[in-house]
């Protein structure tokens, strides 16, 4: 009969075999666990991956405005790589610099709303032609809405066929190393948004000329009315005043008939210059049709109008146009902080200018809050005979307040 001594032995090295078979098997289980995590982790990192390029895909084959397509562009990309914020910057054309035209997460008009191209952030990630993250200064870095200021950013260039289009920056909390994978992504992402980008420049492009007077480079009559609505919605909400300049140029017709069109042409061109330069950056100018051309006066009372009216007279006045002319223009002039009045505006101001035009004076119909007023041309000597150079019959302008009211 064995001894206890052995059975305690041989009961030991069992319970120690049995602890390392034990701790084996957990180890293998801890393996199989973690490798089914990572397995986890890389489909649900290949989901993102695929709901992005998807995103980008659908934006690049939609109708997406440029804003739109940039949006999608950051804010996936951001979020698959745990962004805070991020900033979408484009080219400018003719310059060394990009401009943010997009952004999440950041306060209102933070720093760095442009980036010239030999600095950084831009500078290392443009020499590479990779994604990179780099340090930011603290003059370059801008706020977040959640306070606070980023350390660094990721810099994602993007370009398409070798054309540097812009850049993604997408701002973190602490420094990371991009896998190549990541990297990868980001390039792909970059890829699908310079594609989006352009056909959404494509598309603002087609937009902007449907809106735009060839000849002049002005709005047209079409996104005069549109802007115009704009301008009516903004002054309701904020309960400010508005204006509106209809401006003709006299004697056109004679202009065309003894110079020829092209002729014509250049001299309207050139006084939509001086109307565009005239007035102040908030306004609207545009082509109505023919020789008459529209202001809208952003805030603007009846006492603003009529003062940037003859400043815009008084520089036509002055200007020689093509071929030595010396012209004039007759304009009417409508304001009013009156809302129910607003859409009231045009007319009023189309019947000033034709009171300008044939010196007569606007109807008044009783007081009223809606202003109307007419700067007509007074008879005399363009060259001191009243004669250009080819006898056609020009007139000086003097600024005369004929009407107000309505």
């Amino acid at each position: 009969m064995p001894d206890i001594a052995s059975v305690l032995l041989i009961t030991s090295v069992l319970f120690i075999i049995a602890v390392i078979l034990l701790t084996i098997a957990l180890m293998r289980m801890r393996g199989m666990t973690q490798r089914l995590q990572e397995a986890l982790e890389d489909e649900s990192r290949a989901r993102d991956r695929a709901a992005l390029l998807l995103a980008m895909a659908s934006a690049v084959n939609s109708s997406l405005g440029l804003e739109e397509v940039l949006d999608v562009a950051i804010q996936h990309a951001g979020r698959i790589m745990g962004a805070v914020a991020g900033s979408m910057y484009l080219v400018v054309p003719g310059k060394t610099e990009m401009r943010r035209q997009a952004q999440y997460g950041l306060t209102h008009r933070p720093r760095g709303s442009v980036r010239a191209l030999s600095e950084e952030p831009l500078r290392s990630a443009l020499a590479a032609m990779r994604p990179v993250v780099v340090r930011l200064a603290e003059d370059s870095a801008p706020g977040l809405e959640a306070g606070g200021h980023p350390q660094h950013v990721l810099v994602v260039p993007v370009q398409r066929s070798g054309q540097l289009m812009g850049a993604l920056e997408l701002y973190l909390n602490a420094w990371r190393e991009l896998t190549e994978d990541q990297s990868d992504l980001l390039i792909g992402v970059a890829s699908q948004a310079a594609i989006a980008i352009r056909h959404a420049q494509l598309f603002q492009a087609q937009e902007e000329n449907a809106l735009t007077d060839e000849l002049t480079k002005l709005p047209n009559r079409r996104a005069l009315a549109q802007q115009f609505l704009k301008e009516i919605t903004r002054a309701r909400r904020h309960h400010k005043p508005i204006a509106f300049l209809m401006v003709d140029l006299d004697h056109f017709k004679q202009v065309n008939d003894t110079y020829g069109h092209l002729h014509g042409d250049a001299v309207l061109a050139e006084l939509a210059s001086i109307l565009s330069t005239g007035a102040r950056e908030s306004d609207v100018c545009a082509r109505y049709g023919g020789e008459e051309f529209a202001l809208v006066l952003h805030e603007t009372n009846d006492a603003g109008a009529r003062i940037l009216a003859e400043r815009i007279r008084a520089k036509v006045a002055a200007h020689t146009f093509p071929g030595g002319l010396k012209l004039t223009i007759s304009i009417g002039v409508a304001a009013t902080a009156e809302a129910a009045l607003f859409t009231s505006l045009i007319e009023r101001a189309d019947q000033a200018l034709y009171a300008a035009k044939v010196g007569t004076v606007v109807p008044r119909r009783g007081p009223s809050p809606l202003l109307g007023h007419a700067w007509r041309r007074l008879e005399g000597g363009a060259r001191g005979d009243g004669r250009s150079k080819s006898g056609l019959r020009l007139h000086s302008a003097s600024a005369r307040l004929v009407s107000g009211g309505a």
